[in-house]
């Protein structure tokens, strides 16, 4: 790969890092940008899952200095997150790859349709959530393990959608508190595709390290301009995501 690849690739994962910070979705716009450069899919998501686990570090740690990082289920969801995610790696593939993107594009529609029937979605902390929204947030939060060490594309968006909706979480400590969750999927994860010999440290190197500064420009944009700007910036990224993967599947 040339210097001047490496270049792009860097600049491409440091300004979709400070954007997928607040909302998810970067790997659905790397991986692709891996591949399209001549890197083969499998080494493009293990490579990926690299970089993104040092993003998603410098994240947790400006989130958690402000305090947006953490609750009653944080470590429930860490735990398990970790377990699940590592079965999700070892697996590789767990559903054709068109089923994965036609499920996740239409969990994003249905967000979309939620999130602007509800227009304060996750302003404050709802009450506690009942044994039911527990129970099914707990699920949603196990099998997004699994995708989120498989690819993670959508993963963090998703999950922060389950924590807001299911769990009664405010949207800005959930943005915060995911971070440290998409950090054990990302790290469990990784540890896998190393062990594999599936990551080129090549790429992963610079893009780690734009992917770490990118991270913590992301969460100091995140705190600077407030709740109503991240839902805003939330809701048309999942909108984005959403037409990306129908393009992807229908092309």
């Amino acid at each position: 790969m040339s210097a001047g690849t490496l270049v792009a690739l860097t600049l491409v994962y440091f300004a979709v890092s400070v954007v997928s910070v607040m909302t998810g979705g970067g790997t659905l716009v790397q991986v692709p940008a891996l591949i399209a450069f001549g890197m083969a899919p499998r080494e493009a998501v293990a490579t990926n899952m690299f970089a993104v686990t040092w993003m998603t570090a410098s994240a947790t740690v400006r989130f958690a200095r402000a305090g947006e990082v953490g609750g009653r289920f944080t470590w429930t969801l860490v735990v398990l997150t970790a377990l699940t995610s590592a079965l999700g790696a070892e697996l590789a593939v767990l559903m054709p790859e068109r089923l994965v993107k036609g499920v996740v594009a239409g969990s994003m529609l249905v967000m979309i349709v939620f999130i602007l029937a509800n227009p304060r979605f996750g302003e404050a902390a709802r009450l506690p959530p009942s044994r039911l929204r527990l129970a099914v947030g707990l699920v949603a939060v196990t099998l997004l393990g699994v995708y989120g060490g498989l690819f993670s594309g959508g993963y963090t968006t998703l999950l922060t959608f389950t924590c807001v909706v299911a769990l009664g979480m405010p949207l800005m400590r959930t943005v915060g508190t995911t971070k440290l969750v998409n950090l054990a999927s990302s790290a469990v994860a990784s540890a896998v595709f190393v062990r594999a010999g599936l990551v080129d440290y090549r790429v992963a190197v610079p893009a780690s390290l734009a992917s770490f500064v990118g991270g913590w420009a992301g969460a100091q944009l995140a705190l600077a301009r407030g709740e109503r700007f991240v839902r805003g910036l939330f809701v048309v990224t999942v909108l984005a995501m959403a037409l990306k993967l129908l393009v992807d599947l229908f092309r």
